[in-house]
């Protein structure tokens, strides 16, 4: 018997691998809010995936996300920042531009200028957008549309948002 199927075992081990599977980037209290299941257990069955090297963690300032070591998913730091509600509102508006600028970004997503201005600095330090001036304003890009489209439409279910499943809806139609 491999590893895996040793780990899996147990019934609730092979759900929160296979919500991990199913939604890579999650971070713990989602993670147990799907799993459905005290922290304390979800902690210990977390570490024994851990210590077996099924699953394995990436620090984002305070989180700490969950992923699956046998699939390739290379895009962690893109998924980690598509976790994030707002950060993911404004990468699907920057889906739908060639390019905008910070206030047009606020507008388009609802957020303050600032609050916007924080969230593209985090991206562009990830490399998800490019930032251009154009006299004294700034404008952003996606850097990789196609790769961010891929991960929305393969993870539009893990991501339990409208305006996921109406950017992928339009995205198919093209």
């Amino acid at each position: 018997m491999d590893e895996l199927e040793n780990a899996l075992k147990l019934e609730i081990r092979k759900k929160i691998y296979n919500t991990i599977k199913r939604n890579p980037g999650l971070h713990f209290r989602e993670l147990q809010r799907r799993v459905d299941i005290a922290t304390g257990a979800l902690q210990y069955h977390v570490d024994y995936l851990t210590k077996r090297h099924l699953v394995k963690t990436e620090r984002e300032t305070k989180f700490l996300r969950y992923y699956l070591v046998r699939q390739d998913f290379s895009q962690t730091a893109l998924m980690s920042l598509l976790r994030q509600e707002s950060m993911r509102r404004i990468i699907v508006f920057l889906m739908q531009k060639r390019f905008a600028h910070n206030a047009s970004i606020a507008k388009g997503v609802g957020l303050s200028p600032s609050t916007t201005s924080w969230h593209l600095e985090k991206m562009a330090e990830a490399g998800i957008v490019e930032k251009s001036r154009r006299g004294k304003k700034t404008f952003f890009r996606l850097v990789d549309k196609d790769a961010i489209a891929e991960i929305l439409v393969d993870y539009r279910r893990s991501f339990l948002d409208e305006v996921v499943n109406n950017f992928v809806e339009v995205w198919e139609e093209i």
